[in-house]
C-alpha cells in the first residue's frame, strides 16, 4: 500500500510544480542576460511581451525559445501594434524567483506571468521598432 501512496504522489507533486511557476529553464542560447539591450520579434500578449530571436521561431509560436518582459504599464497597453514587429528593448532582466510566492511578477506595473518559462524575464524601459 505504501509503494501505491508514493507512487500517486510523484505525479501530483509534479503537476504542482507546474502550477506554482517552478519549472523554468536558462534563456535560450544567445541571449545574454547581463545586456541593457535585447533585440528580436516580438508577439504582445495583454501585460507581457514575448521576444523571439527570429521571426521563423515567432511564427511558429510556442513557449520556447522565447523571454518574456514587459514596460511599464502605460507602454506596454499601448504596445499592441508592435505585435509581430522586429524591435529593440532597452532597460535589464530580473530574476523570475524574485516574484516571492506570486505566480505575477510586477515590472512597473506591468503583471508579468512568464508565458515564456524562463528563469529571467526583460524588464524594459523603452523600445523601438527596427525598419
Amino acid at each position: 500500500m505504501k509503494t501505491v501512496l508514493i507512487a500517486l504522489s510523484l505525479p501530483a507533486l509534479a503537476l504542482a510544480a507546474c502550477t506554482t511557476g517552478d519549472n523554468v529553464a536558462p534563456p535560450p542560447a544567445g541571449f545574454d542576460a547581463s545586456a541593457t539591450q535585447f533585440t528580436g520579434w516580438v508577439r504582445v500578449r495583454g501585460e507581457e511581451f514575448q521576444l523571439y530571436e527570429t521571426e521563423v521561431q515567432l511564427n511558429t509560436g510556442g513557449a520556447t525559445p522565447c523571454v518574456s518582459g514587459a514596460l511599464p504599464r502605460n507602454l506596454q497597453r499601448a504596445s499592441g501594434d508592435m505585435n509581430g514587429q522586429r524591435v529593440r528593448f532597452y532597460g535589464r532582466t530580473r530574476a523570475w524567483s524574485e516574484r516571492g510566492d506570486s505566480q505575477l511578477l510586477d515590472l512597473q506595473g506591468s503583471q508579468v506571468s512568464n508565458l515564456c518559462r524562463r528563469d529571467v524575464v526583460i524588464q524594459a524601459d523603452r523600445v523601438e521598432v527596427i525598419r
